[in-house]
C-alpha cells in the first residue's frame, strides 16, 4: 500500500487549558500518549508543534519518548503540516490527528487509511456526528499532494489555522464510519481535551486501564458511554448549507425575561439557566437563539458558554429593534446605533465577534436609506459578524429577503395552524437558495397550542373556535399515537423538509428534558401532515402573527 504517515498537531499555549499537551493521562503526557497510541501498530507518526520557545519543553518531552517532531508556525497550522511533509512523496497518505485527542489508536488509523485508499476520494474524515464516533475520536486522511494544494491556495486565517476547511470545500470528500461501530452511536459523547472539564473526563476514562497505549479505541468508547454524568443521547440533526444543524435550537428568551403568554413559572435563576444551556449543548443542540431585546438572555449565555462550551454551539442573536431611532435619523446616528447594539451583544456574550446576527425586523434592511444594512455588511466584511439574516413574520418578508445574497439565515414563525407558508410556495422558492438556513419559531404559539387549559389566554380572534381547535389537536394526538399535543405540534414542524431547525424555549430543566426527548421521536409522515392540515380550522392571519399580540409584550416586560 502507499506510504502513510500520521501527523499529530500539538501545542502548549492553549488559552482554555494552558499546558494541556503535557498534562498527565494514563501515566503519560497527553500529547505523548496520543502519539504512542496512534503508532501502536507500527505506523510512522510525527508530532507537528510550533517553533515558539514555549513549545521547547513539549519538543524535548516528545524526543525523550523517541517520537519524531517537526516544528513550524504557531498559528499557521496548515504551513506546519506542509513543512512536516516536505520530504514526503505526493502520493503519501497523511492522517491528521490532534494532540487533544488521546483515544484514536493504530487500528482506527489503519482502517481510515484503507477506506481512504479504496474510496478514491481526495479527503476522508471521521467527523462526528456523521461517523457516529464521539467528538474527538476521528481522524482525517488526504494525500501530500492535496495538502500542498491547500497550502498553496488557502488564504484565510481560519483555513490555515484549521488545516482542512479548504480541502473540504474544494475536494471530493466522504465520511467514514469504522466497522466496529456497527449499530452503535457514540456521537452524543465527547473525548477531546479542550478545557478542565474535558480533561477530568479523559482522566476518568483512562483510570484503571492496564495498558493505556494499547487499549482499543472501541473499548474506550464503550467505557466512555458508561461514565457517570455523560449524556445518553443526542437530538437528531440535519446537514444543511454545508453544516450540521440540530433539529432543536434552544430559544433563550425565557432565560432572560418573563416571556410567553402561557409562561406560569417566570425567568429561571441564573445557575438553573446556565445548567439548562449546558444540558442542551451536551445533548447535541448546535444553536442557541437569543436577541439584544431578550432582557438578560445574552448575558446568561455569556456565563454559560465558558471554557469549551462556546466552541460547541453557535449563538444566533438579533440586532436591537432600534426603536429609539427616528425615521429620518442621519446615517451617522444609524451607524452608531448598529455599532452600539453589536458591541453590547459581544460584551454580554463575552465574545469578540458574533457568529450569526439577524435583523430583529426585516424592514430594517431598507430603513434609513439602507444605512443600518450597509453598516452590518461592513462589519461582516471586517470579521466582526459571521453570518447575516433576519427574523420575519410574513411570507412576503421572507420572499423579499431571498433576493439578498448576504442573507443566509431566516427565522420564521411556523406551527400546525400556519397555512401561509405552504400556500405561498415559500418552500419551493427556497430550492434556489440552498445556502440559506431556516429556523422555525412559534411551533407551540408561545405554549398556547400545548396547554389544554389555555383557551382563555388566547389573543382575541373573532370567528376562530379555539376550544374546538384544541379538541381536534387532542384527537389527532391519540390518532397518531403521539405522546402529547406538544409532541404532535413539534413533530409537524420538524417534518417539514425545508426547515433546518425548530426554535423551542423552556422555563425549567424539566421542560428542557421533555423537549430533548420529544425531538428524538419519529417525525410525522406526509399523510399525517396532510391530515393534520385538513382537519384543523383555518386561523386568521392576526392570530398567526405574534407581533399583533400587544399584551404579550406588555407581560414580557414585567
Amino acid at each position: 500500500m502507499t506510504e502513510t504517515i500520521a501527523i499529530i498537531q500539538a501545542r502548549s499555549n492553549s488559552s482554555r487549558l494552558p499546558g494541556k499537551a503535557l498534562l498527565p493521562v494514563g501515566g503519560y503526557p497527553s500529547a505523548v500518549l496520543a502519539a504512542l497510541r496512534a503508532s501502536n501498530t507500527g505506523l510512522e507518526t510525527l508530532v507537528a508543534t510550533s517553533s515558539e520557545p514555549e513549545d521547547d519543553a513539549l519538543g524535548d518531552t516528545l524526543g525523550r519518548h523517541e517520537i519524531s517532531v517537526a516544528r513550524g508556525p504557531l498559528d499557521d497550522v496548515l504551513a506546519r503540516y506542509a513543512l512536516a511533509a516536505t520530504d514526503l512523496p505526493e502520493d503519501c497518505i497523511v492522517v491528521r490527528l490532534t494532540g487533544d485527542n488521546v483515544v484514536p489508536d493504530g487500528s482506527l488509523v489503519q482502517e481510515l487509511v484503507s477506506a481512504f485508499y479504496e474510496s478514491r476520494v481526495e479527503y476522508l474524515s471521521q467527523d462526528s456526528p456523521q461517523s457516529r464516533l464521539p467528538c474527538g475520536l476521528g481522524g482525517e486522511a488526504f494525500t501530500v499532494a492535496t495538502l500542498r494544494r491547500a497550502h498553496a491556495h488557502a488564504t484565510s486565517a481560519y483555513d490555515r489555522e484549521h488545516v482542512s476547511p479548504w480541502i473540504r470545500r474544494n475536494c471530493t470528500a466522504m465520511i467514514h464510519t469504522p466497522r466496529p461501530i456497527g449499530a452503535h452511536d457514540f456521537s452524543h459523547l465527547r473525548c477531546t481535551i479542550d478545557d478542565a472539564e474535558d480533561y477530568d473526563r479523559i482522566v476518568r476514562l483512562f483510570a484503571d486501564v492496564a495498558d493505556p497505549i494499547r487499549v482499543g479505541w472501541f473499548e474506550l468508547a464503550q467505557k466512555l458511554a458508561r461514565l457517570r454524568g455523560e449524556p445518553e443521547f443526542r437530538v437528531p440533526y440535519r446537514i444543511s448549507a454545508g453544516g450540521v444543524h440540530s433539529e432543536l435550537t434552544l430559544g433563550t428568551a425565557q432565560l432572560g425575561m418573563e416571556y410567553g403568554i402561557a409562561n406560569r413559572v417566570g425567568q429561571p435563576a441564573l445557575p438553573i439557566a446556565i445548567r439548562m444551556v449546558r444540558q442542551a449543548v451536551a445533548h447535541g443542540v448546535t444553536a442557541l437563539d437569543t436577541a439584544r431585546a431578550y432582557g438578560d438572555a445574552e448575558a446568561v449565555l455569556g456565563e454559560a458558554l465558558t471554557g469549551a462550551w462556546r466552541s460547541r454551539v453557535e449563538v444566533v442573536t438579533k440586532l436591537d429593534p432600534l426603536a429609539s431611532l427616528a425615521q429620518d435619523a442621519s446615517p451617522s446616528k444609524v451607524r452608531a446605533a448598529v455599532d452600539d447594539s453589536v458591541d453590547r451583544s459581544c460584551e454580554a456574550l463575552k465574545s469578540k465577534t458574533l457568529s450569526t446576527l439577524l435583523l430583529h425586523r426585516s424592514a430594517h434592511r431598507d430603513a434609513w436609506g439602507g444605512a443600518a444594512w450597509r453598516r452590518l455588511l461592513e462589519l461582516r466584511g471586517q470579521g466582526k459578524i459571521g453570518n447575516l439574516g433576519a427574523s420575519v413574520y410574513e411570507p412576503s418578508e421572507a420572499f423579499a429577503l431571498l433576493g439578498e445574497p448576504a442573507i443566509t439565515h431566516l427565522q420564521i414563525p411556523l406551527n400546525v395552524l400556519d397555512w401561509r407558508w405552504r400556500e405561498s410556495g415559500f418552500d419551493r422558492a427556497l430550492t434556489g437558495r440552498p445556502d440559506v438556513v431556516v429556523h422555525a419559531r412559534s411551533g407551540l404559539m408561545q405554549g398556547l397550542l400545548a396547554d389544554s387549559a389555555s383557551s382563555s389566554l388566547w389573543p382575541a380572534s373573532p370567528g376562530f373556535d379555539v376550544a374546538g381547535c384544541l379538541r381536534e389537536l387532542r384527537k389527532l394526538t391519540a390518532a397518531f399515537a403521539r405522546d402529547s399535543v406538544t409532541d404532535l405540534c413539534l413533530a409537524y414542524v420538524r417534518s417539514q423538509p425545508w426547515i433546518t431547525s425548530v426554535v423551542v424555549g423552556c422555563e425549567t430543566p424539566e421542560q428542557l428534558n421533555e423537549n430533548l426527548k420529544l425531538f428524538c421521536r419519529p417525525q410525522l409522515n406526509a399523510e399525517q401532515c396532510a391530515a393534520l392540515e385538513s382537519s384543523l380550522p383555518k386561523a386568521p392571519e392576526r392570530l398567526l402573527n405574534p407581533s399583533h399580540w400587544k399584551f404579550v409584550y406588555e407581560q414580557s416586560a414585567k
